[in-house]
């Protein structure tokens, strides 16, 4: 069975969903988070709408209860998504990216993490490039910085970013990774690049800006999304 993990700004999808069964409810933290089994696309999928985050002070098992539902239902494919700040220069605002590789700087030890490698499984990302070219779905590809949050970055900050070849930034999706991997769950990580990382920028960024940007992706992310339940 395939799971979806739904960022910012992309639980549209919820809406497309015919008669969706609650399978867990959360309402105590700031991403109320809800999930739903439900057809999609002929086939059972899971949805996970909201996720908890390490700066919320969350407990490591809240962090990955989500690939702790994965567990339970035995879902053995997970498409993990995130909305994301854009620091590659060739990147715009609604761009999709297939994440090869991230830094992990949330300054977090997993109790229960062991040891692993080769995390990110480039038969499975040029697979999915290359169906994204044949159906004409414009994929970046690239890798993504995980900072602890909740603040947005600074100045100093994007130098370093730029500094170290990072193409996109956010708060989530490496806790979650690490654990697929650990459990030899099958994944692929997608940002959708909802705002352009900026030393000047003009104005102040807050999560609505966020939120509005990722329903503007929401059509070729939909069409993506799609395709991965039925070739991943």
């Amino acid at each position: 069975m395939t799971g979806i993990i739904l960022g910012s700004g992309l639980h549209k999808l919820i809406d497309e969903l015919k008669n969706p069964q609650i399978l867990y409810e959360n309402s105590d933290s700031f991403h109320k988070k809800i999930v739903f089994k439900s057809k999609f696309e002929g086939k059972d999928v899971v949805f996970f709408k909201g996720r908890s985050h390490i700066y919320e002070g969350s407990e490591e098992d809240e962090i990955i209860s989500n690939i702790n539902i994965c567990k339970e239902f035995k879902i053995d494919k997970l498409i993990i998504t995130n909305a994301a700040g854009g620091v590659n220069n060739y990147f715009k605002t609604t761009d999709l990216m297939i994440i090869d590789s991230h830094i992990n700087n949330c300054f977090t030890r997993f109790k229960n993490l062991k040891q692993v490698s080769n995390i990110y499984d480039k038969d499975i990302n040029k697979k999915i490039i290359d169906l994204a070219i044949k159906n004409k779905i414009l994929l970046k590809r690239g890798v993504y910085f995980s900072l602890l949050g909740p603040v947005y970055e600074t100045k100093s900050d994007i130098r370093i970013l730029k500094k170290f070849g990072v193409d996109a930034v956010g708060m989530s999706t490496v806790p979650e990774v690490l654990f697929s991997k650990l459990n030899n769950i099958k994944f692929i990580g997608i940002s959708c690049i909802t705002n352009m990382v900026k030393e000047n920028p003009t104005g102040i960024l807050d999560h609505s800006e966020v939120e509005e940007t990722g329903q503007k992706a929401y059509n070729k992310f939909l069409k993506l999304i799609k395709l991965l339940v039925k070739e991943f």
